[in-house]
C-alpha cells in the first residue's frame, strides 16, 4: 500500500500548488483535473496490474481508501501551515473531516470504476482477442484453475 500513499502525498501537493500558484482559468483547473486524474489512475492502474483480476474488486477500493489516506495526512500538514486551499479561502480544522468525506468518496468511486472497465478489457483480451489469434491463453493452470503466467525470463544456460 505504500503507492497508494505517496499516490495520495503527490496529488494533495499537487493540488496546493494548482490551486494557489496558477491562473483561475477555466482551461487550466481542466488541464490539472486531467493531469491528476490521469496520474491516480496510473498509479492504480500500476498496483493493480500486479495481482490477478479476480482480486481486484477489493484491492482498487483498499488502493483508494489508502490513497485518501496519504492525501489527508497531507492535508492536516497544510492546514496547520495555513496552506491548504478551500474554495477561496485556506481551510481550517473543522474543514477537514467534510474533506476527507468527499476525497474519499470520488477516489473510491473512481478507482473502482477504473478497475471495472480494466478488467473488462483484460478479460475480453484474454477471452476474445487471444483466443481468435490461435494463441494459447493458458499454458498451464494453477491447482485453483487459476492461470499461470512466467513473468521470469528463463536463463540461457
Amino acid at each position: 500500500m505504500e503507492l497508494a500513499l505517496i499516490t495520495g502525498v503527490i496529488i494533495r501537493v499537487f493540488r496546493a500548488v494548482v490551486l494557489t500558484n496558477g491562473d483561475a482559468t477555466s482551461s487550466y483547473l481542466v488541464a490539472a483535473l486531467v493531469l491528476g486524474t490521469l496520474f491516480l489512475l496510473g498509479m492504480a492502474t500500476l498496483h493493480l496490474g500486479r495481482f490477478p483480476v479476480r482480486e481486484w474488486p477489493w484491492r482498487a477500493p483498499l488502493f483508494a481508501i489508502f490513497e485518501t489516506a496519504g492525501e489527508m495526512l497531507v492535508s492536516l500538514v497544510l492546514i496547520g501551515l495555513h496552506r491548504e486551499p478551500w474554495g477561496t479561502a485556506r481551510a481550517e480544522f473543522t474543514d477537514w473531516q467534510p474533506m476527507a468525506t468527499g476525497v474519499v468518496f470520488w477516489r473510491v468511486l473512481a478507482v473502482t470504476v477504473w478497475a471495472l472497465l480494466l478488467g473488462g478489457t483484460v478479460q475480453f483480451v484474454r477471452g476474445r482477442v487471444l483466443k481468435d489469434t490461435g494463441r494459447d491463453v493458458d499454458p498451464q493452470t494453477l491447482p485453483d484453475g487459476q492461470p499461470f503466467i512466467e513473468r521470469r525470463k528463463k536463463d540461457a544456460f
